[in-house]
């Protein structure tokens, strides 16, 4: 699969996401001209953009005329939108060429939650030439709320770089966890924390990395400290996704403690399969998809910090499991959900669409 040497791709997508940047620099790799349309994040190097400033909720709808004027002065052969609310308004500004739209979860899952905005995505997804899901989840979500769809939907996920090779886990790596998820409320940090406090009373070394930061990072730390978890506990802050990797190699496992069922796919979770580390991740939505229990990982009930502290102390406790899990994580990404073979799958759409 090796693209279309000049034909031009519109992308519209937030640019600052490393998901639109990976699709831009992979598509631009197989040959097409790709330029990004985006409402607000900032310009990135070597990837073609226009980026329109945002200005107030209802930003999408305002600029919606002015991103097609510019998205047709750029003459796509495909105008391909990356989540369905908001960039999917654009997209049906948009003519002339093969129109498609990806579903990333809440724009699905949580958007459509009263008429006017179940009939707007609807709509949106009524008028593509095609829809991507990255998960089964989302594919059925996508059917379930228009059914036609289903003949017009196809599952390609993000998926991950995968090294050619595992890196295996050095014999004397601490008994560390990390998290590497933004500091929001769905994605459960705090019982974490609670979790690591029961946890700690077992395994008095257990060590927790956590990266990124967000609206709760103040009140974690104060959690931190409150539950005598200072020790135990070391805040990186934001990491850029180059290092992500290095951070879940130091690590004996990582831990996503999902709460809420728009967690569609867990990306997360296969970053780790592919630097050959467990997991222990939430069962809601789309994870279970990505972590096959007791396989790659275990799976717990969200919210339940008991279950969550036991998981954590199994995989603390047993290295050899950890190394199992984490061998057996890297052959099941590198088999399903390696970068390389969602974007050939991108590529082999674009060009039925496109004509070739």
């Amino acid at each position: 699969m090796t693209g279309s040497s000049g034909k031009r791709i519109a992308v519209l997508g937030w640019i600052s996401s490393v998901h639109v940047q990976r699709w831009a620099r992979g598509l631009t790799s197989r040959g097409y001209k790709v330029k990004v349309f985006s409402l607000g994040g900032k310009s990135q190097d070597g990837i073609a953009s226009t980026i329109f400033p945002r200005s107030g909720r209802i930003s999408y709808f305002t600029k919606a005329g002015q991103a097609a004027r510019e998205v047709a002065a750029f003459k796509p052969h495909l105008v391909h939108a990356h989540y369905a609310a908001g960039f999917g308004w654009w997209m049906l500004k948009c003519s002339g060429c093969p129109r498609v739209v990806s579903v990333w979860g809440a724009d699905i899952m949580d958007f459509p939650n009263n008429l006017p905005k179940r009939w707007m995505i609807r709509k949106i997804l009524s008028e593509a030439d095609h829809i991507t899901a990255t998960s089964r989840l989302l594919k059925n979500v996508t059917e379930k709320l228009l059914p036609q769809a289903s003949e017009k939907t196809s599952i390609i996920p993000f998926g991950v770089t995968v090294p050619d090779e595992i890196v295996p886990m050095p014999e004397t790596l601490p008994v560390g966890l990390c998290y590497v998820k933004a500091h929001r409320k769905k994605y459960g940090p705090d019982i974490l924390l609670k979790a690591l406090a029961i946890a700690k009373k077992t395994i008095p070394e257990l060590k927790l990395t956590i990266a990124g930061e967000g609206e709760l990072t103040e009140q974690l730390k104060m959690q931190t400290a409150r539950l005598e978890l200072t020790q135990n506990v070391d805040f990186v802050g934001f990491i850029d996704n180059d290092r992500v990797y290095d951070l879940i190699r130091d690590n004996r496992f990582m831990v996503m403690p999902s709460v809420m069922d728009s967690e569609s796919f867990g990306v997360a979770v296969l970053e780790a399969g592919a630097c050959g580390r467990a997991v222990i991740a939430s069962r809601v939505g789309g994870v279970p998809e990505v972590l096959p229990d007791g396989r790659t990982g275990l799976l717990v009930p969200p919210r339940d910090v008991n279950s969550l502290a036991d998981a954590i102390v199994t995989l603390a406790r047993d290295k050899e499991l950890c190394r199992k899990m984490g061998e057996a994580g890297y052959k099941w990404v590198a088999e399903t959900y390696d970068w390389k073979q969602s974007l050939d799958a991108m590529v082999a759409l674009y060009d039925r669409l496109i004509g070739l």
